[in-house]
């Protein structure tokens, strides 16, 4: 569980890194942008410059982040460069956010086909491909606020499928969606997990989709710091 206050959780704040969801209102209308300013300072974040908003897309698409990106469409991106935010959109899918010790963050949205297609995998394999000589040792994963097992009911085709690729992470009609990128996590030899312990579904505070088939979404945000 992180530290919170009012719309703000912060899951680590230390000299180098800052990794927090933002709930104080609906950030959809960000989206699929590069805002050039800190839209978290009213929050009291400091020391970001530029806040990065995928244009999600349900998928297993990770991108490397720099200044020459246009292109936002993706689930995942990955970054070196200090003071600018990744930023994650949700409101039931799970944020994952990944941090290297080395000073490598990513940011995932992970939700029911990202974790099927095993986002997570696909993004620490871009990392390493471009940084063979991390240790795995050093990596962290943070899984924001998102939707608990009670509350994610599948059904038809999608509740088959569940059943027959991801067996052991189904109880009843109900997928596990934190268990799966947890046990992917570890079979990665990820063994940093901090889970904040929220369901988006359960807490009023966040949105959910189904909770109320909101459009609405909250944000959740790494950044290194200068």
């Amino acid at each position: 569980m992180g530290r919170g206050r009012e719309n703000f959780l912060s899951l680590l704040d230390d000299e180098k890194i800052g990794i927090f969801c933002a709930y104080d209102k609906d950030y959809h209308s960000f989206k699929a942008k590069i805002h050039y300013e800190n839209i978290f300072s009213h929050l009291g974040v400091q020391g970001i410059k530029q806040c990065v908003f995928m244009d999600q897309i349900h998928s297993n698409k990770v991108k490397l982040y720099d200044q020459n990106l246009k292109n936002l469409c993706c689930d995942g991106l990955i970054s070196k460069e200090k003071k600018i935010a990744l930023c994650v959109l949700s409101a039931d899918c799970l944020p994952l956010i990944l941090y290297h010790e080395e000073g490598i963050i990513a940011a995932l949205h992970s939700g029911r086909k990202g974790s099927f297609e095993n986002i997570l995998k696909v993004c620490l394999n871009k990392i390493i491909s471009e940084n063979p000589c991390l240790k795995l040792s050093q990596f962290h994963l943070f899984i924001l606020p998102g939707i608990c097992m009670k509350n994610y009911e599948l059904s038809g085709e999608i509740l088959e499928f569940a059943k027959r690729n991801f067996g052991s992470f189904i109880k009843g009609n109900n997928l596990d969606l934190k268990a799966l990128v947890k046990f992917q996590a570890k079979n990665l030899g990820i063994n940093h997990i901090q889970d904040c312990e929220i369901c988006s579904f359960d807490n009023d505070s966040f949105f959910s989709y189904r909770r109320n088939q909101t459009s609405k979404r909250f944000a959740s945000v790494v950044y290194l710091k200068g």
